[in-house]
C-alpha cells in the first residue's frame, strides 16, 4: 500500500506551521524582512515539499524519510546530520551546499546537482544520482557503494577518501578532477572520462573501465590489477609504480605513456599501441605477461614484442 505524502500546510515544527516558516523565509530571501528557516530536529518524513524554495536555510538533525523532494533548491542551504533515506530527490538543487553527515541511502537523486556544495561523511549507499552534475563539489569520506551515478559529471571535483565500490559510473565524466585515496574497486566505468585527472592512491581493482578516456593524466601509484580496460585511451598518462596485474588492456593506447616501474605481471598487453621497447623495458612483466605482439612475457629488448598484433 502506498502512503499518501503529507501537505506542507499540515506540517508543524516546534508548534509552527511548516507553511508559515516557509513564508516567513521567502520573505527574508525577497529582503523583506521575514525570517530565516533554522530547523533543529524536528519530522519531515512523508512530507510533500515538491518546488519549496530552500535556499540557505539551515536543517539540524531534521529527518526526511521518504519525503517528496522534488525540484527543491537547496541552493547554499547548511544541512547536517539530517535523514533523507528513501527520499526522493529528482532535480533536487544542492548548489553550493554545505552538507555534513547526512544519510541519503535509496534516494532518488536523478538529476540533481551538487556543483560547489562542501560534501562530508555523506552516505549515498544504493542510491540513484544518475545524470547528476558536481562541478567543482569538494567531497570528504562520502560513501557511493553500490549507487548508480551513471552519465554523471564531476569536473574539477575533489575527491578525497571517497567510495565508490560496486557503483555504476558509466559515461561520467572527471574531466579535470582531483582524487586522493579513493576506492573504486569492482565499479563500472566503461566509456568514463578522466581526462586530465591527478589521483593519488586511488583503487580501481577489478573495476570494468573498456573504452574509458584516460588521457594525460596522473595515475602514479594506483591500483589497477584485474581491471577489465579493453580500448581505453592512456596516452601520455603518468602510470608509473601503478599496478596493473592481472589486467586486460587489450588494443588500449599508450603512446608516450610514463609506465616506470609499473606492474604489468600477468597483463594481457595484447594489440596495446604506442609502446616502445625502451618503455616497456622499464616496466615490470613476467611469464604470465601477453605482450603487445602476442607473445608470452617477460619482455626482452630485440624481440620486437611491443609491436602490436593489431595494426
Amino acid at each position: 500500500m502506498v502512503r499518501s505524502k503529507i501537505l506542507a500546510a499540515r506540517l508543524s515544527v516546534d508548534g509552527r506551521s511548516f507553511r508559515e516558516i516557509l513564508n516567513q523565509h521567502f520573505e527574508w530571501l525577497s529582503g523583506k524582512g521575514g525570517q530565516r528557516a533554522i530547523i533543529r530536529g524536528g519530522a519531515l518524513a512523508d512530507a510533500d515539499l515538491e518546488n519549496v524554495d530552500l535556499r540557505k536555510a539551515i536543517f539540524e538533525g531534521t529527518v526526511f524519510l521518504d519525503a517528496n523532494l522534488s525540484h527543491v533548491d537547496f541552493g547554499g542551504a547548511m544541512l547536517h546530520q539530517c535523514d533523507f533515506r528513501n527520499a526522493i530527490l529528482a532535480r533536487a538543487d544542492f548548489t553550493g551546499a554545505e552538507l555534513h553527515r547526512n544519510n541519503f541511502q535509496h534516494c532518488l537523486l536523478a538529476d540533481a546537482s551538487f556543483s560547489e556544495a562542501r560534501m562530508l561523511d555523506l552516505v549515498f549507499r544504493d542510491a540513484n544520482l544518475r545524470d547528476c552534475r558536481m562541478y567543482e563539489a569538494r567531497m570528504t569520506s562520502c560513501d557511493f557503494t553500490n549507487a548508480v551515478l551513471s552519465a554523471s559529471y564531476f569536473h574539477r571535483t575533489i575527491l578525497s577518501e571517497c567510495c565508490f565500490a560496486e557503483s555504476d559510473l558509466r559515461k561520467c565524466n572527471f574531466l579535470l578532477a582531483r582524487m586522493h585515496t579513493c576506492r573504486f574497486a569492482y565499479s563500472k566505468l566503461s566509456d568514463a572520462v578522466f581526462t586530465s585527472v591527478n589521483s593519488v592512491a586511488c583503487d580501481f581493482q577489478g573495476a570494468d573501465m573498456n573504452a574509458a578516456r584516460m588521457s594525460g593524466a596522473n595515475f602514479a601509484q594506483n591500483n589497477f590489477s584485474q581491471a577489465i580496460m579493453t580500448n581505453c585511451d592512456l596516452h601520455e598518462s603518468n602510470l608509473s609504480t601503478a599496478d596493473f596485474s592481472g589486467a586486460m588492456l587489450l588494443s588500449s593506447n599508450l603512446r608516450e605513456a610514463n609506465i616506470m616501474a609499473t606492474n604489468f605481471r600477468g597483463s594481457v598487453l595484447e594489440g596495446v599501441r604506442g609502446l616502445t621497447g625502451s618503455q616497456l623495458s622499464k616496466s615490470h612483466t613476467s611469464q604470465t605477461t601477453i605482450l603487445p605482439s602476442g607473445a608470452r612475457g617477460p619482455f626482452v629488448q630485440g624481440k620486437y614484442s611491443e609491436m602490436p598484433v593489431f595494426r
